[in-house]
């Protein structure tokens, strides 16, 4: 007998062969990404209807799917994979989000397949990360999601667990951007006179780049006729996380031009006529002409601060040692530009922020203080033309 359809509810037929009534629908797709048949029987055509109508309800409660082995982690790697091979991501991305992917691997839900896992366990794991910082937990919220919208995407799963997860916040306060003061800047100056690496600090302090973006100059970024640094690209990290030379800056807005100033105009000068030949034509290598990395940079930032008793506290084995890092310098420039009047928009443009918020926020008590000294400075002036007390 000739097939006939049911009213959109997949395709019903009689099977003389089978001599029985045969209904099929589909329901979501298989791993593969081909779509997942299913077939039921009855001996009359409405018990067939009813059947599939059953079928694709229990669809909908989750309670039918294509079994698939695939766990969380599993998941997550294959999407990074892919978002590297199509150029979505950078490498330096990758690494990051990886790290986000090692910890839900490592967790209760990292190892289950995705389509066991429920909202308790996922709202379990959130449960045990709240000692890391707020960003870190923004940053794993963002690959589960990324992995549980792809599992729907897949037809893994019906009903998408995260919808009802609470995303926990950490119980480490946020951290106030850490600059020298006056005093400590001119104890550092006097502490790195004769220092190897003397040249990079001045930079960094004086001109407001990242570390990374001062290791990764070359000669034909330097444009002393305009007096200009041409900022195009940064050290970055690949996939094994070795520092590499990136094609490119940290963001697109990190693409800038800086001027050269007096404060560190002596130090370019001199580190580029000390520079050794190398392959990427850097300015600052190592002794083997190699990549200069931003953690030996720090290290040996830190080892000065400590010897010349600059912000030393006692770590966990009750020695005294600097809590400091070469980010520090970058702050530093930052604030004594706001304190020494400079608005916002310009230092935006300056230290290559997307824009103008991100310097407020970022340099927000900064800015307050700045702010409550102009106040002070405008109640002095009118108490002096008013002759007011």
């Amino acid at each position: 007998m000739a097939g006939r359809r049911g009213n959109g509810e997949g395709t019903i037929y009689y099977s003389e062969k089978l001599n029985k009534w045969v209904g099929q629908f589909t329901a979501g797709r298989k791993a593969d990404g081909k779509l997942n048949r299913k077939s039921v029987y009855g001996n009359t055509r409405k018990e067939v209807k009813e059947k599939i109508t059953q079928a694709l309800s229990q669809v909908q409660q989750n309670i039918i799917i294509d079994k698939n082995d695939i766990t969380v982690y599993e998941l997550g790697l294959e999407i990074l994979e892919t978002k590297l091979s199509t150029n979505i991501i950078k490498e330096t991305s990758y690494n990051s989000m990886s790290h986000s992917l090692n910890k839900i691997k490592n967790s209760l839900i990292g190892n289950m397949k995705i389509q066991k896992v429920t909202y308790r366990e996922i709202q379990l794991f959130y449960n045990s990360i709240t000692d890391l910082s707020n960003s870190y937990i923004e940053k794993i919220n963002i690959l589960l999601n990324l992995i549980y919208n792809e599992a729907l995407k897949r037809s893994y799963i019906y009903i998408n667990p995260m919808i009802n997860v609470i995303v926990p916040k950490s119980n480490k306060e946020t951290k106030e951007v850490d600059a020298f003061s006056l005093n400590e800047q001119k104890k550092f100056i006097e502490a790195i006179e004769h220092d190897k690496y003397k040249d990079i600090y001045y930079i960094a302090m004086f001109s407001g780049m990242r570390i990374g973006e001062i290791l990764a100059l070359q000669v034909n970024d330097i444009d002393f006729e305009n007096n200009e640094i041409h900022i195009t690209r940064s050290l970055t990290r690949d996939k094994e996380s070795n520092v590499i030379l990136g094609k490119s800056t940290k963001t697109y807005n990190s693409k800038r031009n800086i001027p050269i100033t007096s404060l560190f105009e002596k130090e370019l000068k001199n580190a580029i006529n000390n520079m050794q030949d190398n392959d990427n034509n850097l300015i600052f290598t190592t002794r083997n002409h190699t990549i200069l990395s931003g953690a030996n940079i720090n290290c040996f930032f830190k080892r000065v601060c400590t010897k010349n008793d600059i912000r030393l506290e006692e770590n966990s084995n009750g020695k005294l040692e600097s809590k400091v890092n070469t980010h520090m310098l970058r702050h530093t420039y930052a604030t004594r530009c706001i304190e020494s009047g400079m608005p916002a928009h310009v230092l935006q443009k300056l230290l290559g922020h997307k824009n103008v918020s991100t310097t407020i926020n970022t340099y927000t008590t900064i800015f307050d203080k700045y702010r409550n000294d102009e106040v002070d400075k405008s109640i002095n002036y009118q108490k002096s033309q008013l002759q007011m007390h």
